[in-house]
């Protein structure tokens, strides 16, 4: 289950700038586009219809999705660079060779460029010429995306711990240990980081402090969690999406209480097993296995499986919707543009879904299986494969 840190909360000078890698206007500047993963654009510009606009590649696979700022593509490749394109024609404007390939998505706020390696480092690049500003080294590997908040940067590694560092120093204002790798992204906001570990617990962390507030056990999850109004949301690879309410504090007593309890049902003599603090509700689709981050939009939250399912549930119940039934498995978490869903599978195939009625509207054939998150910025739509290509489509 992971380590609580202990002794009183440390009250913690604030950070030297207060820069998120929040979207203004139609940006998307982050992983599932915001500190909180809501991964969702409003409707009122305009929504892509299939057509491409260009397409950039490189000679080895894409593992994460693009961030996009004004007229500035950035982008972590699978042949060990960062890259920033023109958003209009796709051509190369700067490069940063990091020597080994990337899995995690850029963070962009302020004038830096947050990105993290598998050799373990943590960087920060101007985000005009790719030139380092600072790096931070954990103990191991880093596939999980950053999160920029309020000046820090939140970010998990190998070594089991999830990091808060201040964005423009580089600095460590605290870490979290638990007792398995963190590959998620953290979800943030102002009060708690959410993360998933691979000793397959997720935690909620206070974002001032680093201090532990509630423990919540899941089976393994593949994908990160999201943050919607007071609920943090996580999908499971045995098929089980949960909604926590974020907002619950685990007591001194209240795990010795749990055991006692769960050892008296053990033994027969209480009928039910306790249920664990913050859980609001619970969907199970037997057989499936989920795959990616969730996302709440339209009063619905939508989440893909391997099965080549996507599922759109009541966020107030967890109640099903509607599903829709693609040919193969769905290889990427769900992003939304008003009243459409976009999801892409492991044949290559982006999918244009209604997210009302799940109808299909149109789709979009990749290369090689779609590696990111749909991406919808400005009027754009961007996806990634494992053949190596960036995708731009209107």
């Amino acid at each position: 289950m992971g380590y609580t840190n202990l002794g009183p909360a440390r009250f913690l000078p604030p950070p030297f700038s207060e820069i998120t890698a929040a979207p203004v206007g139609g940006d998307w500047p982050m992983f599932q586009r915001d500190p909180a993963h809501r991964a969702f654009v409003t409707g009122e510009g305009i929504v892509p219809m299939g057509r491409l606009k260009w397409r950039f590649d490189i000679d080895a696979p894409i593992f994460s999705s693009p961030a996009v700022v004004g007229d500035l593509v950035y982008l972590s490749t699978g042949d060990g660079r960062v890259l920033a394109l023109d958003a209009a024609s796709g051509n190369l404007l700067w490069e940063y060779e990091v020597g080994a390939p990337v899995n995690s998505s850029p963070a962009v706020a302020g004038d830096l460029v947050f990105i993290g390696l598998r050799d373990g480092r943590v960087l920060a690049l101007n985000r005009e010429a790719g030139e380092i500003q600072w790096e931070f080294k954990t103990g191991e590997l880093v596939y999980s995306s950053p999160a920029v908040y309020q000046g820090v940067v939140y970010i998990g590694s190998g070594d089991g711990r999830l990091y808060a560092l201040d964005a423009i120093s580089g600095e460590e204002r605290w870490s979290y240990l638990t007792g398995g790798r963190v590959t998620s992204g953290p979800a943030v906001n102002q009060e708690v980081t959410a993360f998933v570990s691979q000793d397959r617990y997720l935690y909620l962390i206070d974002t001032s402090t680093g201090k532990r507030r509630l423990g919540f056990p899941t089976s393994p999850v593949g994908g990160s969690p999201t943050i919607h109004e007071n609920l943090v949301l996580i999908a499971d690879k045995d098929g089980v999406v949960r909604a926590i309410d974020w907002r619950k504090r685990e007591l001194p007593l209240e795990k010795v209480a749990r055991r006692v309890r769960t050892q008296l049902f053990i033994w027969g003599m209480v009928g039910s097993l306790p249920p664990h603090k913050g859980f609001v509700w619970g969907f199970r689709e037997s057989g499936e296995s989920f795959v990616g981050t969730p996302v709440v939009a339209n009063g619905a939250v939508y989440i893909g499986s391997a099965s080549g399912t996507l599922f759109a549930l009541n966020e107030s119940t967890g109640e099903l919707v509607w599903k829709f039934r693609g040919e193969v498995g769905i290889t990427t978490s769900p992003s939304v543009a008003g009243e459409t869903v976009f999801v892409g599978d492991e044949n290559g195939r982006l999918y244009a879904i209604n997210a009302l009625t799940g109808g299909l509207q149109w789709q979009f054939m990749a290369d090689a299986s779609i590696s990111s998150t749909p991406v919808i910025a400005n009027g754009t739509l961007y996806i990634t494969s494992m053949g190596g290509t960036l995708y731009a489509i209107q």
